[in-house]
C-alpha cells in the first residue's frame, strides 16, 4: 500500500528537531512506514512580511490566508494521504478537490490535533476575520475528506466519520534517568505557553501558599515562552526565587530540568476553551520521564482515580498547594522514586506509545499489523 504523510505548518515554530509537533509527526510517520510504503512530505512554513496591505488581503473572503495551494499530481500513485490540520481557506478547498479529481481512489485522512479549537485564541477584530473565513471553508473542505482523526471521542466532525485515537508518543526517545529526591519540591511545565494552559493558577497558588506561612521550598520550572501576564505575576508577587522562567529549552539542557523535576503541569485552564479531557503531548512526555502530573482536565488514558494524577478544580481558582504537596508526599515519602518513575512510564507506554496509538488508522486502511 502506497501512502503519503503531508505536514504543512502555519508557523515556523512547528518545524525542526526541537519542535514537539514535528517530533510527533516523524514518530507517526515512522510507525506508518513500518506497515506501508509511506513518504513524508514536510512543506516549509509560510512567512509573511506583515505589511498593513498584506494583513488586509489575507483576511479577505476569497484570498489565501497562509499559503497558495497548488496540486500537480504528487499523490496520483497513492492509496492514502494522511494530513495534519491546516488553515481552511478557499485555496486549500480547491487543493483537496484537485487531489480527489486526479486520484479518485485515494483515501484522505485528516488529523485535527485539538477539537474544538475555535476558542484557542482570544477574540479580536483580526482573529474574527480569519475565524469567519476558516469556519466557512472547513465545511467545504470536509466534502473531500474520508476520515478525521481526533483525540476526544467524537464520532463525527463536519459530517465526516472520525477515527478516535489516543495521542501517541515515541517513548523510545527518552531514557529514564536515575533520580534522587532533594530538599526542594521541583515542578516543571513544558509548552508553547497559551492562556488556556492556566499556569497563572500555579503562580497564584504558590503566592497564596507563602502568604499563609508555607515553609517548603517550591521551585517551579516554567519552560517555554512565558506570556507577558505570567511574567508580570511573578514580578508582582516577587516569586523569582520560586518560579524560574527558562524560556525555550531543548535537548540535554531540557533533559537536565526533567531529571530534577518530580511533578509535571499539564493543562490547568481547559475550561477557558472547553477542553474537559486532556490528550496533550506533554502528558505523554511526563509519563516517558516517569513524572506524576497535575491537571484540571483529566488525562484521557488515565483513570480518574489514578494515583499519579492530581486533578485540580475546573475553574480559575488558585491551585491549592497544600493539597498538591500532600499528593507529592504521598507518592515519594517512604517510596523509591525510581520505582515510581518506572511504574508511571510502563503504564504510559502500554496505553499511548505511538505503535499502539496508531492501530485504529491501520485498521481502517485494512493494513495488516
Amino acid at each position: 500500500m502506497k501512502g503519503y504523510y503531508l505536514f504543512a505548518p502555519v508557523e515556523p515554530e512547528c518545524l525542526g528537531e526541537n519542535s514537539g509537533v514535528e517530533r510527533k509527526i516523524r514518530a507517526q510517520h515512522k510507525v506508518l512506514s513500518q506497515y506501508a510504503d509511506c513518504e513524508l512530505v514536510i512543506l516549509p512554513a509560510t512567512e509573511y512580511k506583515q505589511t498593513p496591505l498584506e494583513k488586509i488581503v489575507r483576511r479577505l473572503p476569497y484570498t489565501a490566508a497562509w499559503r497558495k495551494w497548488s496540486y500537480n499530481g504528487e499523490f496520483d500513485d497513492a492509496d492514502f494521504l494522511y494530513m495534519r490540520q491546516v488553515y481552511h481557506d478557499r485555496s486549500f478547498v480547491k487543493y483537496l478537490k484537485a487531489i480527489k479529481k486526479s486520484n479518485p481512489k485515494i483515501k484522505i485522512i485528516y488529523e485535527i490535533p485539538t477539537y474544538p479549537y475555535d476558542t484557542e485564541k482570544k477574540i479580536s477584530i483580526g482573529n474574527f476575520a480569519f475565524d469567519s473565513k476558516e469556519r466557512k471553508n472547513r465545511i467545504k473542505a470536509a466534502k473531500y475528506i474520508d476520515r478525521i482523526v481526533t483525540f476526544y471521542g467524537q464520532k463525527e466532525i463536519w459530517g465526516v466519520p472520525c477515527i478516535d485515537l489516543l495521542n501517541g508518543f515515541d517513548f523510545s526517545r527518552v531514557d529514564l534517568p536515575e533520580k534522587s529526591i532533594g530538599k526542594n519540591i521541583e515542578i516543571i511545565s513544558v509548552s508553547a505557553t497559551a492562556f488556556w494552559h492556566g499556569y497563572d493558577r500555579m503562580i497564584e497558588g504558590i503566592n497564596e501558599y507563602y502568604k499563609n506561612g508555607g515553609t517548603e521550598n517550591i521551585i517551579y520550572h516554567l519552560v517555554g515562552n512565558a506570556l507577558p501576564d505570567i511574567k508580570a505575576l511573578v514580578e508582582k508577587y516577587k516569586l523569582q526565587d520560586h518560579i524560574i522562567l527558562h524560556g525555550k529549552m531543548f535537548g540535554e539542557e531540557l533533559a537536565e530540568i526533567y531529571k530534577k523535576s518530580f511533578v509535571g503541569i499539564d493543562v490547568l485552564g481547559g475550561h477557558r476553551k472547553d477542553y474537559p479531557i486532556s490528550s496533550s503531548l506533554k502528558s505523554r512526555e511526563y509519563a516517558a520521564w516517569g513524572i506524576p502530573l497535575i491537571t484540571s482536565s483529566p488525562v484521557d488514558y488515565m483513570p480518574k482515580d489514578y494515583k499519579y494524577q492530581f486533578i485540580a478544580p475546573y475553574d480559575d481558582s488558585p491551585i491549592n498547594m497544600n493539597k498538591l504537596l500532600e499528593f507529592y508526599h504521598n507518592i515519594y515519602d517512604n517510596n523509591d522514586c525510581n520505582a515510581v518513575a518506572k511504574e508511571i512510564r510502563e503504564f504510559g507506554a502500554s496505553k499511548c506509545d505511538m505503535n499502539t496509538a496508531m492501530k485504529p488508522v491501520f485498521n481502517w486502511l485494512s493494513i495488516d499489523l
